[in-house]
């Protein structure tokens, strides 16, 4: 059973990557290519955002505490074997994992602020 639960953790993560691809480098289409792309980009980013705001709230009663969690990071962490109040689900990001495959070491709250940023930017150009 656990290796085929670490295939699977590493098929989502691998999901993830590719999704957070996807969502940042929307920044690099032409809107020639796509003409709705800001809109797009936007309430993408809406429901990025969103779905973090909430689902760290509905894990709330096994954490303890409130921090917005990306619903894939709590089924790869779940899927490595990790309970949803083990700190390695709340208080890890996806950015800080990914970073690190890299060698680079960034904290809990850089992490957070890309997203912010990354909202941002999307924000400012939808409405712009």
């Amino acid at each position: 059973m656990k290796p085929k639960r670490d295939l699977f953790g590493r098929v989502v993560f691998l999901f993830h990557a590719t999704f957070v691809a996807f969502w940042c480098g929307l920044f690099l289409i032409p809107e020639s290519l796509f003409p709705n792309k800001v809109a797009f980009h936007f309430y993408l980013t809406m429901v990025v955002v969103l779905h973090q705001f909430f689902w760290g709230f509905l894990i709330m009663p096994w954490t303890g505490k409130y921090r917005m969690v990306c619903i894939l990071t709590t089924l790869t962490q779940l899927l490595r074997g990790q309970k949803v109040s083990d700190p390695n689900n709340y208080d890890h990001h996806f950015t800080q994992e990914a970073f690190l495959k890299i060698g680079i070491n960034i904290s809990h709250k850089a992490s957070a602020l890309i997203t912010f940023f990354i909202l941002f930017l999307v924000t400012i150009r939808y409405f712009s």
